[in-house]
């Protein structure tokens, strides 16, 4: 199936499975409102860390960026006005309304996409949590202290290179409202940099953004805290703020991660995903190490591995395609080639498997989902896909990727479901409805970019 078609079938999906007005029950992707739910089935989150009907940052802005691909790549007006009303949907619930022009903007990470339901704080079980609100997880669900906020560390990225892309695409008064929307996520991403700090690969995106403290305070300033994890990484916003020593360290990191990954297993080229460089959730780890142990206890899952292929990729697209020449550029190729020759290695050693490694342990090989074991997730094999198609645009050894972006979008296309209520969906087994709002945006966004070029 050509990969438009693929979109348009993957768009019907999306729109069929959309929760009737101020009915939050059963099973559903998004609501009238236009939220994202992070799982469409009706399983708790994370193993019940959050509620079944939660919406995440990772979810509403992947799906933002997923159809402004499929914009792009379609000039098909539809996908843009999707677009539009998931991005609104993004300001007014996680960034708590208006995109402000000088002052501090700050985001939360998780919004009830569901029906009400009471708080789970010891004394406060009482308190409900209602539709579109955003709330927090730890200790227990509930509602969040007065000012306070949280943010995953990879959001800031998707953030800024999301309103990025979407001035790129605007005009007029929408492409100010988004420069604008960037351009406040830049005086945060910034403070990254901060001269008083002195710490290793300075640039390198911690694990969250945050002003808790402790005994479910809220501090007057926000900080990073927590390891850098591979998965998190993309040394795109360093391009568009012409800081290329911050890029340089993000991406030596990258190379970092890579050595240690091949320390740990003896295979060359996925990367060891967590490095603690401060004392906050070191828990058993080492600091100023690599390991896999971290406050996300998934460190093995192979959206980490993918992720920041893909993210080095479209930053050294972007240098390559504005004539950009130093080291960081250098360093990005070496990231990239270097994951893209082990994928092309395992591919051609592999030539039956279904799916990519989705799971990626300490001394141990990586592994693809056998038939009856293992995480069947289709969007990984799109990141990788998108990671391919940028490392051709930059002019990646021709045989490397005439290999491995045929095999992708092959075995990609081979999970989207044709038929059924499930119909446009990728996924392993389409009798379920296992199926994630974030596999929705970066599937998308993978298509678009491939039908690009």
């Amino acid at each position: 199936m050509p990969a438009a078609a693929a979109i348009a079938s993957l768009d019907t999906f999306i729109q069929h499975w959309k929760a009737k007005s101020g009915k939050y029950s059963g099973t559903y992707l998004i609501t009238p409102e236009a939220l994202v739910r992070n799982n469409m089935d009706d399983e708790l989150g994370r193993g019940g860390y959050y509620q079944e009907r939660a919406c995440t940052s990772e979810s509403q802005v992947m799906m933002v960026r997923g159809y402004l691909r499929a914009y792009q790549a379609t000039k098909e007006s539809r996908y843009l006005t999707a677009a539009r009303s998931f991005a609104d949907a993004l300001i007014n619930y996680f960034f708590f309304g208006v995109i402000p022009s000088t002052a501090p903007w700050r985001s939360h990470w998780i919004v009830n996409a569901g029906a009400s339901f009471n708080s789970k704080e010891e004394g406060h079980t009482s308190e409900q949590i209602a539709y579109g609100e955003a709330y927090e997880c730890w200790p227990s669900w509930r509602k969040l202290r007065h000012n306070e906020f949280a943010t995953a560390g990879d959001s800031l990225h998707w953030f800024i290179t999301t309103f990025d892309l979407f001035a790129l695409l605007e005009a007029g008064e929408m492409r100010a409202k988004w420069l604008n929307a960037r351009n406040a996520m830049f005086r945060e991403f910034k403070l990254l940099t901060d001269p008083r700090k002195n710490i290793p690969y300075k640039g390198a995106m911690p694990f969250e953004y945050t002003n808790k403290g402790a005994n479910l305070s809220v501090n007057s300033l926000p900080i990073f805290r927590g390891p850098y994890y591979a998965g998190y990484q993309d040394p795109l916003p360093w391009h568009y703020l012409q800081d290329y020593t911050a890029a340089a360290n993000t991406l030596q990191f990258l190379i970092d991660a890579q050595a240690a990954y091949a320390t740990s297993t003896g295979i060359t080229g996925p990367f060891a995903p967590v490095y603690h460089y401060d004392d906050s959730f070191l828990g058993k780890a080492v600091k100023n190490s690599f390991t896999w142990e971290g406050p996300d206890p998934n460190t093995f899952w192979g959206g980490f591995q993918y992720r920041p292929f893909a993210a080095t990729a479209d930053f050294w697209y972007h240098c390559v395609y504005s004539q950009t020449s130093n080291a960081a550029v250098a360093s990005a190729a070496k990231v990239c080639t270097t994951f893209l020759g082990w994928l092309d290695a395992w591919l051609t050693a592999h030539p039956k498997d279904a799916y990519v490694p989705t799971s990626f342990t300490e001394k141990q090989p990586p592994t693809a989902p056998s038939a009856t074991n293992g995480d069947k997730d289709p969007h990984t094999i799109a990141l990788a896909l998108k990671g391919a198609v940028l490392c051709k645009r930059c002019g990646a050894n021709p045989q490397i990727v005439g290999r491995v972006i045929p095999r992708l979008y092959t075995m990609l296309m081979s999970h989207q479901a044709t038929k059924g209520e499930m119909a446009g969906a990728f996924m392993h087994d389409a009798n379920t409805h296992i199926f994630k709002g974030f596999w929705a945006g970066e599937i998308m966004e993978a298509l678009g970019t491939y039908s690009i070029g």
